[in-house]
């Protein structure tokens, strides 16, 4: 969603960090960095070019994807949803915890004004941009490709048949939804922030409760499917506010109970074994598509118990993995760093127009006499160097990186 800053208060002021409770920002009013989080949301956003890339060569995901190569690899779609399980559920939370920062340093008109800036606009501004580029990238694969598969194949089938089905499609909000979403939960930031912040310490000293509450998470699984879809409709959907609106909160109570987080670090190990463990048994109860659910419209269904079950294991591994992606960044990502730093304030730009160019990019080598690995390949290093040369050159002293991650003087 500084980067997919979608939720940071935008440039402030690096000091020492004699002590790791310092790093915290846990004395309001300072401006002490928390590198770890501002790094990991870079990373994060790293995977999901590597997501938006995997799918055209995912089995047997890729059949809902536009782009679809005729080489495929069930490895690469596990590396897919063993991903997707955590991403975007802590950039939700990340976003909840600048909400508080912001509110805390700011107070509510700050953070309505620095929210305006930093999501509302932005999507304003990009989206009818971003949705021509994709109807540029469709137009090119319908012409370019031969024996077009996936998405493109049905899209070029319907115009054939029936030349205005093409046309007519329901308006979405495409990647933007997670910027859709953000400001949902900012207006409902705002009228919660009225009725001050229930504190959360008596959960802590009961482990029990602590085990129970991914279980919070397991309506929203449900009502929105196993997989976690993407809610790209303009009309709000239920799922998504209760599925990443529990980590957004959970974001919201972690700033200022950042030493919590110590509690877990032995753990460490045991966390990614269980988490690899569950992972398993998941992935083996995803709905297997294939083309006919563009005809027929019916997705493979799991008998009722069996989907409770698997809505139970999302509902963990979605924690667990977020848990042990702050566990791991704040071991690794704790530092200042020049190359960390520019990959956290570019995110944010990288997020908004990566997908027409990995689109791109992947019907330009469906028909390529090249393996399933160089593709993979050549798709995330050329949107990476096109995004990053677009943000360095375009964007990052500019106008247009003001709004994004804040005014910044050229160095």
């Amino acid at each position: 969603m500084s980067t997919i800053e979608i939720a940071t208060p935008g440039p402030v002021t690096e000091s020492p960090q004699p002590t790791v409770r310092q790093e915290y920002v846990s004395v309001r009013g300072q401006s002490d960095r928390v590198h770890y989080l501002d790094n990991l949301r870079g990373v994060a956003m790293l995977l999901g070019v590597f997501l938006h890339a995997a799918l055209a060569y995912a089995h047997p995901t890729q059949i809902v994807w536009l782009a679809t190569d005729p080489q495929s690899s069930v490895l690469v779609d596990a590396a897919f949803n063993f991903i997707h399980l955590f991403r975007m559920g802590l950039f939700f939370l990340i976003s909840g915890y600048f909400a508080k920062l912001l509110i805390t340093r700011r107070g509510t008109m700050g953070f309505v004004r620095n929210r305006a800036v930093r999501i509302v606009l932005p999507f304003i501004l990009f989206y009818p941009f971003l949705l021509g580029l994709l109807i540029a990238v469709v137009v090119f694969a319908m012409s370019y490709l031969s024996h077009p598969l996936g998405l493109i194949g049905v899209i070029v089938k319907a115009s054939k048949e029936t030349p205005q089905a093409a046309s007519s499609q329901p308006w979405s909000t495409m990647h933007l939804w997670f910027l859709y979403y953000l400001t949902l939960f900012a207006a409902l930031t705002v009228v919660l922030s009225r009725f001050g912040s229930m504190r959360l310490d008596w959960l802590s000293r009961r482990p029990w409760l602590v085990a129970l509450a991914p279980l919070a998470l397991v309506p929203g699984v449900l009502l929105g499917g196993l997989g976690i879809p993407a809610p790209e409709s303009f009309v709000p959907q239920i799922w998504p506010l209760w599925f990443y609106g529990l980590f957004y909160w959970a974001g919201w109570q972690f700033f200022g109970r950042e030493e919590s987080l110590a509690a877990f670090k032995p753990w460490t190990g045991a966390i990614t074994a269980v988490g690899c463990a569950l992972f398993v048994p998941y992935y083996l109860l995803l709905p297997k598509v294939d083309a006919s659910i563009f005809e027929t419209g019916v997705v493979p269904s799991l008998s009722p118990g069996l989907t409770l079950f698997a809505g139970v294991l999302t509902a963990y591994l979605a924690t667990l993995l977020t848990l042990l992606s702050l566990l791991i960044g704040q071991q690794y990502l704790s530092r200042r760093s020049p190359a960390l730093r520019l990959l956290s304030d570019a995110s944010y730009w990288i997020y908004l127009v990566h997908l027409p160019v990995v689109y791109f990019l992947q019907t330009l080598l469906i028909e390529a006499p090249l393996g399933l690995a160089a593709k993979l390949l050549l798709v995330n290093a050329g949107t990476l160097l096109f995004c990053m040369a677009t943000y360095i050159v375009f964007v990052r002293y500019t106008p247009i990186g003001w709004m994004l991650n804040g005014k910044r003087a050229f160095p």
